[in-house]
């Protein structure tokens, strides 16, 4: 946010008018016609007149150069600063709440083996296979990774599964027992970590404590928590409408169904992809 700040302050304080408008002062400048010395002037006044004219237009050429000079560095400056931003991103990712729940359900279809890779705020499913542990080596990715599910776990138990939400769409249970089973697989696939088991049991915890209607207090806040203000999430829940959370609910209902769960996991990736270009611009704007 700073840099956009910085960016915009460039702006404002280099271009008082927009271009179009600073066009346009240009060109009247150009137009306008040189005062010449009146008939009751002398030849020296002319003298001094067109001094004045040539002035002028020394001057106006160097503000020229001025401006061109300025739009070229601001431009340089905007380039370096998107560069930066895409070699350094944030070193703690930000996750939409709802999106991982999802991410947990497609990974409930997947086979023992299956990691989940977090980089730029989205959460990817890797299949087990030669190159998974060449990916995740080259994305400085590894199994601590999962403590960045922990808020928006929690977050999302608590938009989605209180009493309100769950008594106007009762088949929201359903997504997150299927996340639950994603919980499991992922439980399989880290067989021998005990610490890993340990974490992600309280994950699956989490997520019971909501789905059998307990609401125990058993979440702790870490130091996490706090990226996730009130607005960030507002915004972030707010991307999922009505007719958004009734497709994905139709899709979980075919999985658990088991028929053709192949096809509708792809589906259910594609549509994924694109909410996770949405969330990834809402974050752009408040991280």
């Amino acid at each position: 946010m700073e840099n956009l700040e910085t960016l915009d302050n460039m702006f404002s304080n280099n271009y008082n008018k927009p271009f179009y408008k600073r066009d346009e002062d240009d060109q009247d400048d150009k137009k306008k016609p040189s005062k010449k010395g009146t008939t009751n002037k002398g030849t020296d006044n002319k003298g001094t007149d067109n001094k004045g004219t040539d002035n002028k237009e020394t001057d106006n050429k160097e503000t020229d150069n001025k401006k061109e000079s300025d739009i070229t560095k601001t431009n340089t400056e905007i380039n370096t600063t998107i560069a930066a931003q895409k070699q350094n991103p944030s070193p703690i990712p930000i996750l939409d709440p709802l999106s991982v729940i999802i991410k947990l359900a497609i990974l409930s279809n997947k086979s023992v083996g299956t990691k989940i890779l977090i980089k730029d705020n989205i959460v990817h499913i890797q299949e087990p296979g030669i190159f998974q542990g060449i990916s995740r080596y080259i994305n400085k990715t590894n199994r601590n990774d999962l403590q960045y599910l922990y808020n928006p776990i929690q977050l999302a138990c608590q938009q989605f599964l209180n009493k309100e939400y769950r008594n106007k769409t009762p088949q929201i249970v359903d997504l997150f027992i299927c996340a639950q089973k994603g919980i499991i697989r992922l439980i399989e696939t880290y067989q021998g970590n005990s610490v890993i088991i340990l974490c992600l049991n309280y994950y699956y915890a989490l997520i019971d404590n909501y789905v059998k209607q307990h609401y125990l207090s058993i979440f702790r806040d870490d130091e996490l928590t706090k990226l996730y203000n009130e607005p960030l999430v507002f915004h972030l829940n707010s991307v999922w409408t009505s007719d958004k959370i009734k497709m994905i609910l139709d899709i979980i209902r075919f999985l658990n169904d088991d028929t053709m769960a192949n096809d509708n996991v792809k589906s259910l990736d594609v549509f994924i992809q694109n909410i996770d270009k949405i969330t990834q611009g809402i974050l752009l704007l408040h991280v």
